[in-house]
């Protein structure tokens, strides 16, 4: 079974247990990011085999716009995966010693909270400073100490 008949099902799932349109959002949002263009493509799909159309309003044009909003997405979502693998291949070359990992977290940390708390509705804000956490976590540097002004 290919991968949008797969989320076609699931999709179905959802509306077919008349659960809220949340509950399939989450689910969407729950996935991981390069599978979610697909998903959205299974469920545009769905939504057009279910879309009784008004006259003047071609079927084909509001499939193309909603695919070209989807490959958009996609596109950035590729865009943000490849500028974090270029950004940590860069950060891998140049921090090579713990003392110098250990400064660059330091500083990258600072400026996190900074931004978070002069704007905390900036989500990208908060999902870099979770990043930030687990990559402290993985390499030994987590302390939450640093984090307090935030968490």
């Amino acid at each position: 079974m290919s991968r949008i008949l797969k989320f076609k099902e699931k999709i179905k799932s959802y509306l077919g247990e008349n659960e809220q349109d949340t509950d399939l959002m989450n689910w969407i949002n729950a996935q991981p990011e390069l599978d979610q263009p697909d998903i959205l493509r299974a469920l545009n799909s769905l939504l057009l085999e279910n879309f009784d159309t008004k006259p003047g309003v071609d079927r084909e044009d509001v499939l193309a716009i909603i695919d070209e909003k989807i490959q958009e997405f996609e596109e950035s979502i590729l865009d943000k995966k490849l500028h974090e693998s270029l950004f940590k291949m860069e950060m891998e070359e140049k921090i090579t010693d713990e003392e110098t990992f250990g400064y660059y977290l330091d500083f990258t940390r600072q400026e996190v909270i900074t931004r978070i708390v002069s704007n905390p509705e900036n989500q990208e804000n908060w999902d870099l400073a979770h990043k930030i956490i687990q990559m402290e976590k993985d390499s030994g540097f987590y302390n939450p100490d640093n984090w307090k002004a935030i968490i």
